[in-house]
C-alpha cells in the first residue's frame, strides 16, 4: 500500500458571507445533511489515501479544537492556527515545518462539498511531471470562479481568477489541488498569499500546471443560498455522505419524504416535517409545528404550534410556541424567539 500523503484543509476565512450562521460556528461544523462538513472531509480524505491533515485555521480555531479532540481525530488532525487571515497560498507556508518529507501535499478548500477521486487525482500528478495538479469542473456560468484554459493533454496554460470576462459554460478550479514541495517553496513568508492570483499563473507559464477533469458532484457552500441548495439537492440525491449516516424517524412521527431526521432528534405524534427537512442531531419538534424546506442545526427546538417554511436556523436556537418563520429568514445559533413571534419573509435573526 502507498504511504499515505499529508492533507491541509484551508479553513482561515471569517465565512463572512455565512453570517450570522457563522458568528457562533466554523464552517467546518456546518451540517451537510446533518453531518458536520469535518466529519464528511475527513472520510473523504481518509478514502483518498490522506493521513495526517492540518487545517489551516483562524475564526473560531478554539471550537474546532474542542471538536476535534471531542471526535477522538487528534491522532490526524492538527490545528495551525494564523494570527491573521493569510489567503489560501501563506497557510501553506505558515505550516511547511508541519509537513516533512518529499511526497506531494494535498490542499483542499474548506467550504467544498464532493465526491471527488483524489487517489485519481493523486496518480494523475504523480505521473504528469507537473509541479502543480488542480482539479477541475465544467460549470455553466464560470464568472464566480476561477476560469481555467486546458489544452488536449490537460496543461494547464490560462488561468484568470473570477473574471466579469469568464461569462458562459467553463472548466473552473475546483478547490482541490495536489501540490509539489517546490510550490510551497514558491510562497512568500510572513503576508497573505493567493496560489490563484500569485502562484498558479507562474506555474501556468513555466508549463508546470495541469487539470485534471472531475465529473461527479462538486458544490461550494460559502455563501448562504449555495449552503442551502448544496444540502437540499444532496437530499434529492439521497447519497450516502458517510458509512454511519441514516435517517432515526419514529415510526409515530409525521415525517414527509425526502427529508433527514438526524440521531436522537425528538418528533412529537402531532408535528409534521417535510418534505425536504433537515433536522441535525438532537433537534425537538413538539406537537402542532410544521417543518418544511428548512435546515435546522443541532440542539435546536421548535415549540409546540409553529410553521417554519424555508428558514435556516442555527444550532441551540429555541423558537416559541405559536411563532412562524417566513421563507428566506435565516436565525442564528443560540437565539431565543419570543412565544407568538411572527418573523417575516427574509429575515436575518442576530444572536
Amino acid at each position: 500500500m502507498e504511504e499515505p500523503l499529508k492533507g491541509l484543509i484551508l479553513a482561515g476565512g471569517f465565512a463572512t458571507r455565512l453570517r450570522p450562521l457563522s458568528c457562533s460556528k466554523p464552517k467546518l461544523l456546518f451540517p451537510i445533511v446533518g453531518t458536520p462538513l469535518i466529519d464528511y472531509m475527513s472520510d473523504w480524505l481518509d478514502r483518498g489515501n490522506v493521513g495526517e491533515v492540518i487545517l489551516a485555521v483562524n475564526h473560531l480555531s478554539d471550537k474546532l479544537r474542542m471538536e476535534v479532540a471531542a471526535r477522538k481525530m487528534g491522532d490526524r488532525m492538527a490545528l495551525s492556527v494564523e494570527e491573521t487571515p493569510l489567503g489560501t497560498g501563506g497557510p501553506l507556508r505558515l505550516a511547511a515545518s508541519m509537513m516533512p518529507g518529499r511526497e506531494p501535499v494535498v490542499v483542499v478548500n474548506g467550504d467544498i462539498v464532493s465526491d471527488i477521486d483524489l487517489n485519481g487525482l493523486t496518480r494523475a500528478h504523480m505521473v504528469s511531471g507537473a509541479e502543480a495538479t488542480i482539479a477541475v469542473f465544467s460549470v455553466g456560468d464560470a464568472r464566480p470562479f476561477g476560469l481555467v484554459t486546458l489544452d488536449s493533454r490537460d496543461q494547464i496554460t490560462g488561468f484568470e481568477e473570477k473574471s466579469p470576462k469568464a461569462q458562459g459554460p467553463g472548466w473552473i478550479n475546483a478547490g482541490v489541488y495536489v501540490l509539489n514541495h517546490s510550490v510551497i517553496g514558491m510562497i512568500p513568508e510572513g503576508r497573505a498569499v493567493s496560489l490563484e492570483r500569485e502562484i498558479f499563473p507562474v506555474l501556468a507559464n513555466r508549463m508546470k500546471l495541469r487539470g485534471w477533469r472531475h465529473n461527479g458532484f462538486w458544490y461550494d457552500i460559502g455563501k448562504i443560498k449555495d449552503y442551502v441548495a448544496t444540502n437540499m439537492d444532496l437530499l434529492k440525491r439521497g447519497d450516502q455522505l458517510l458509512p454511519d449516516m441514516r435517517n432515526d424517524v419514529s415510526r409515530a412521527a409525521d415525517v414527509q419524504q425526502p427529508s433527514h431526521v438526524g440521531g436522537h432528534c425528538v418528533i412529537a405524534r402531532e408535528a409534521k416535517v417535510g418534505p425536504y427537512a433537515i433536522l441535525s442531531p438532537k433537534v425537538e419538534v413538539k406537537s402542532g409545528s410544521i417543518i418544511r424546506d428548512t435546515i435546522l442545526f443541532e440542539e435546536t427546538t421548535i415549540d409546540e404550534d409553529c410553521c417554519v417554511e424555508g428558514a435556516v436556523i442555527g444550532e441551540g436556537t429555541r423558537i416559541g410556541r405559536g411563532t412562524s418563520i417566513g421563507k428566506g429568514s435565516v436565525i442564528a445559533g443560540e437565539v431565543v424567539i419570543a412565544e407568538h413571534s411572527a418573523v417575516k419573509p427574509g429575515s436575518i435573526v442576530l444572536n
